[in-house]
């Protein structure tokens, strides 16, 4: 009688076989094209971020209250917002309090973090790749450190898949959550309420690209670094269990 896990064993020798091929079909010395690879990755960030200001300003229809923060605080106004101070009269006579629309607050404030996504995702990639280098040598690899790279590379490229389910996960929580605070504080409070909800999706869709990247990691490994099958999916291993460790937290 075969075994049950004769048929998962076969496709998953099958999918390291096709990485390890890719690999060595790849040239690891054309550096740029490896990090055309990265700048993609990179540029997708950046519009998943632009994509999940978009998501609060769509779902989102709520508007509250808040400090008006283009005028003074009340004390500076009673010492200078006269008329022999033309620039603070005008400022001091804006009302205290504005109402503001919370799915434009939220899509504006998400900007600022648009500048993480440029230089986020090459600092990781580096680090990915020196630390995988780092456990290859130990391993006994004999790949040089551009070898990594390029494996480092592939294996971010990945992510896509996952910044993609995430972003289609938050936009189906806000769009089934009715927000009702009258706070943004209070509103803040419901939507990550909402969004942990979707956490069990989140996280088999970061389970399914964790195992993606063991698959490119381990072929990589074998191309590049001339380590046996079983070595390097240890090596990846480590790598993959740790990065499910920190998408669980």
């Amino acid at each position: 009688m075969p075994s049950p896990l004769a048929a998962p064993s076969k496709l998953v020798s099958g999918l390291l076989d096709r990485s390890r091929a890719g690999f060595r079909w790849l040239k690891p010395d054309n550096q740029m094209f490896t990090v055309g690879v990265v700048v993609f990755v990179t540029l997708a960030a950046t519009l998943g971020i632009v994509a999940l200001g978009a998501a609060f300003d769509a779902t989102i229809d709520r508007e509250v209250t808040v400090d008006n923060p283009d005028r003074p605080p009340e004390s500076t106004c009673e010492a200078f917002g006269d008329d022999e101070n033309p620039v603070f009269a005008e400022q001091c006579d804006e009302p205290e309090r504005i109402d503001v629309d919370v799915g434009e607050e939220l899509q504006s404030a998400s900007g600022d973090y648009v500048g993480y996504a440029l230089i986020g995702v090459p600092i990781w990639w580096a680090i990915f790749a020196l630390a995988l280098h780092g456990g290859a040598r130990l391993a006994g690899g004999a790949g040089s450190l551009g070898d990594s790279f390029v494996i480092a590379a592939w294996a971010i490229a990945a992510e896509l898949a996952r910044l993609v389910a995430g972003l289609a996960a938050i936009w189906h929580a806000l769009a089934t959550t009715t927000v009702d605070g009258t706070t943004m504080e209070s509103i803040a409070r419901e939507i990550v309420a909402a969004i942990s909800a979707m956490q069990g999706p989140l996280l088999a869709a970061s389970a399914v690209v964790i195992g993606v990247q063991w698959v490119v990691v381990v072929g990589g490994l074998e191309a590049y670094h001339d380590l046996d099958r079983g070595v390097a999916g240890v090596v990846a291993g480590v790598f993959a269990l740790l990065g499910f460790v920190l998408a669980a937290v």
